[in-house]
């Protein structure tokens, strides 16, 4: 069987998914890269192909990926879910002309505006897409729910959006072997008490919230606690002049963009809060693979890896959105040793039954299988 996947780009972080996905579906990848600072690899299975930006946005693309489908002529293709690449209309009137299974995978709409296909021209396409595709393949279950009101539901599928869980519980393993405090002394966490942040320190992201966050909680807690944050961006500097002014430098670290799996677990595995003031998205699987409970503000643009932020359960999402009101939530948490092996237990049953990378791996196959089943 020969399957292509086109994605836009080929990040680090798809990379490790993909490649357990690749042992279970043989495939080839096709890609364009760009240079948005996001990590981006290739390996043995994917190929690089031409592409064009056509506006300013990163996400608007041409894709050259005809060739390639004419030459290969593959029995499925599984195109990634968004209107802006401006190929994905074209690449599936080839495919249909070539008698070519079409799959889409992603997100089905944008999480920031909703879906209203009603009054929306985006939305109507997508729409529109998603009727006419063979099978529909989603990063969580609210899209497919969504979705269902509108089509048939048997041909849309959930390959739960994940890290891959398989290598990430091999690394914890040996933290846990190590013992968390024996860790925390390694790397240098000298706080009672220890918060995160990881990802790209943009001010969409609200990183300054949290600086805000931890001055509430230092009139409580004091010196006992620290924060650390993970990630690179254009407005790190800005971040470290606020830190600076407030006078926190020694409590407040900064170590940069991380791409060591394992330094990233040891981080989080001795972090009592994951904190993301802004949308959450992939980060909250890697603070879970860590047994590490995630608190954000309830709003709106989060990535479907919200599902798995259950509040009082996995985490907290704080209704009230002001920075006095997530320290509160901190607080309460950091001082009850019950609610935290609950958390704890909690999330390591969320990661077992939804999010890991054996229910990403099975809604490819089951969506693969449905389409070459049907006539």
């Amino acid at each position: 069987m020969s399957i292509i996947i086109i994605q836009r780009i080929f990040t680090k972080y798809r990379k490790d998914i993909l490649d357990e996905l690749h042992k279970n579906i043989d495939f080839v990848l096709l890609h364009s890269v760009n240079k948005s600072g996001i990590n981006q690899v290739s390996t043995a299975y994917s190929e690089r192909i031409r592409g064009f930006q056509y506006t300013d946005k990163e996400s608007n693309i041409f894709l050259n990926v005809f060739p390639y489908i004419l030459k290969k002529r593959p029995k499925i293709v599984i195109h990634e879910f968004s209107i802006g690449i401006a190929s994905l209309i074209p690449t599936y009137m080839l495919t249909r002309l070539l008698g070519i299974k079409f799959i889409l995978w992603g997100h089905g709409y944008d999480r920031n505006k909703g879906f209203y296909p009603e009054k929306s021209f985006s939305d109507k396409v997508r729409l529109w897409l998603i009727k006419k595709a063979d099978a529909v393949i989603f990063y969580g279950q609210e899209a497919k729910f969504k979705f269902s009101q509108y089509v048939i539901s048997n041909k849309l599928f959930i390959a739960f959006n994940c890290l891959n869980t398989k290598s990430l519980d091999s690394i914890r393993e040996a933290l846990e072997r190590e013992g968390r405090n024996n860790v925390k002394n390694r790397i240098g966490f000298n706080h009672k008490y220890n918060l995160i942040f990881i990802g790209r320190l943009l001010k969409s992201k609200q990183p300054q919230v949290l600086v805000d966050v931890y001055e509430y909680l230092q009139s409580s807690f004091g010196n006992t606690i620290g924060l650390n944050f993970i990630g690179d961006g254009d407005y790190l500097i800005d971040l470290k002049k606020i830190v600076r002014s407030k006078g926190m430098e020694n409590n407040i670290k900064f170590y940069g963009a991380i791409y060591d799996d394992i330094k990233n677990g040891e981080l989080l595995y001795c972090s009592d809060l994951m904190v993301m003031p802004g949308p959450v998205g992939l980060s909250v699987n890697h603070a879970f693979n860590f047994d590490c409970p995630v608190v954000t503000f309830q709003q709106k643009g989060h990535g479907p890896e919200i599902e798995y932020l259950v509040n009082g359960k996995t985490g907290y999402v704080v209704e009230t959105k002001t920075a006095d009101a997530m320290a509160l939530v901190i607080g309460n948490y950091l001082i009850n040793s019950d609610m935290q092996s609950q958390m704890k237990f909690n999330i390591q049953k969320m990661l077992a039954s939804t999010c890991s990378i054996n229910n990403f791996v099975r809604g490819f196959v089951d969506a693969i299988n449905f389409v070459l089943e049907v006539k």
